[in-house]
């Protein structure tokens, strides 16, 4: 595939973000330390030890609330330890040993999502462009291995990993027209990440019954499972968990939220430190931006379900990194859910975009992957000034993507899959 002049700039701005996801991850095996790789477990562990004992029914008050341990996951996320601890020791190592298989499965199957979405197409008049998909899988699987959200999260032993599995295989379904199975995968997700609950009213809105109907048959049946080995309560006081952390949020600079964000802005609480024990101070305008921040990124997704159109795979992809950046917090391993959607853009912005406007998506793409691919640590000699917003360039990076799938789905006049669309691609494989 040649490199016109127009596509050496976006070209090379994609390389620069990939080296730059090779320099942090070279820097994760580095500094790999297996009794450090605990963010999600030892939490989670704990909160599994308590509701076997006999203070289980006061989880988040004895945890969150007492202990100020930052188990701030709902109690349906102790059901995939529940059940692996019944075939396996939960040790660390057999945790974050499960952690690279589910990294590996990922990377494997963002490679099956490019092998399909450039498969071959009949040739169209007016449609030139050849790639070669075995090419593109390769990329997609090296791509998974260099996403900086993915390998830290690997890196400090992220529950986020399984959620990202679980996505790229429902982008995945979604594409081969398996919506139900779809909504399997995201309704299992959001057992531990409750943002994806907003895909039910985002469903429904679109009238996408399949969807729905699959989200349900895994999602009920998992908080029925919970609410009896849990107990209801402590599903009630997951509430209050919510609360404060919409209120509070964190001010360090890896949660890339509007939350976040503002929160650096007024120097409101730690910047370059974590504060494992407690949140950033309640702040009035700072709340008053998540809220608002939250409604800018949910609204206009239900708005686009007044029309009588189905919603294209590009329309999935936007709710689901829309429900994550809308979030008050979204730290840096949260937007390991682009990768899937970095191979849907790619298709489009190389192949299906209207010439017109196909520069300006391959510009918007290039620009995204290097904000979000790795790590620009230089922008911390900011954090003690206004232009500490630029710590938040996952984020931005995370709007620039959102902008390339908008452009996707306006252009895309049915929910018809991709290889079915006008263009030609070589069918070496």
């Amino acid at each position: 595939m040649s490199v016109s002049p127009r596509t050496a700039l976006p070209l090379a701005i994609a390389c620069l973000g990939a080296a730059l996801g090779a320099w942090a991850l070279a820097d994760i095996l580095i500094s790999w330390n297996l009794w450090k790789a605990t963010d999600s477990w030892w939490p989670m562990l704990g909160a599994l030890k308590l509701v076997s004992g006999p203070n289980g029914a006061t989880l988040y008050e004895t945890l969150f609330f007492g202990e100020q341990t930052k188990f701030q996951y709902p109690p349906s996320s102790l059901l995939p330890l529940s059940l692996l601890g019944l075939v396996i020791p939960l040790t660390l190592t057999t945790l974050n040993a499960l952690n690279a298989l589910v990294l590996l499965l990922n990377a494997a199957a963002l490679a099956a999502l490019a092998w399909l979405v450039f498969a071959p197409a009949p040739a169209q008049p007016g449609a030139g462009t050849v790639v070669d998909r075995r090419w593109l899988a390769g990329l997609a699987f090296a791509g998974a291995c260099l996403f900086y959200p993915v390998t830290y999260a690997f890196k400090i032993g992220q529950i986020q990993v399984w959620i990202d599995l679980a996505f790229t295989l429902a982008c995945i379904l979604w594409f081969m027209e398996r919506r139900a199975a779809a909504g399997v995968m995201i309704g299992l997700a959001c057992a531990i990440k409750p943002q994806f609950g907003m895909f039910l009213l985002w469903a429904i809105l679109w009238r996408r019954w399949d969807f729905a109907s699959g989200f349900l048959a895994s999602a009920l049946p998992a908080a029925a499972a919970s609410i009896m080995l849990y107990g209801w309560h402590n599903h009630m006081a997951y509430l209050d968990v919510l609360s404060f952390i919409s209120r509070h949020g964190e001010s360090y600079y890896a949660n890339n939220s509007i939350n976040g964000i503002v929160h650096r802005l007024l120097f409101n609480g730690p910047n370059l430190q974590f504060d494992s024990r407690s949140f950033a101070p309640y702040n009035p305008y700072v709340f008053a931006a998540t809220m608002v921040a939250g409604v800018a990124f949910l609204v206009p997704l239900l708005l686009r379900a007044r029309g009588a159109r189905q919603p294209t795979i590009f329309d999935f992809g936007m709710a689901g990194l829309c429900f994550t950046m809308g979030a008050p917090v979204a730290w840096e391993h949260h937007y390991g859910i682009m990768l899937p959607l970095y191979v849907l853009a790619f298709r489009y912005a190389l192949l299906d975009a209207a010439p017109a406007s196909r520069h300006s998506a391959q510009l918007l793409l290039a620009g995204a992957w290097f904000l979000s691919a790795g790590r620009l640590p230089l922008v911390d000699l900011l954090s003690d000034s206004l232009l500490n917003i630029l710590q938040a360039h996952l984020f931005f990076g995370g709007l620039l993507l959102i902008g390339v799938l908008y452009m996707a789905a306006a252009g895309t006049k049915d929910a018809v899959p991709l290889t079915t669309r006008s263009s030609v691609v070589g069918a070496r494989g």
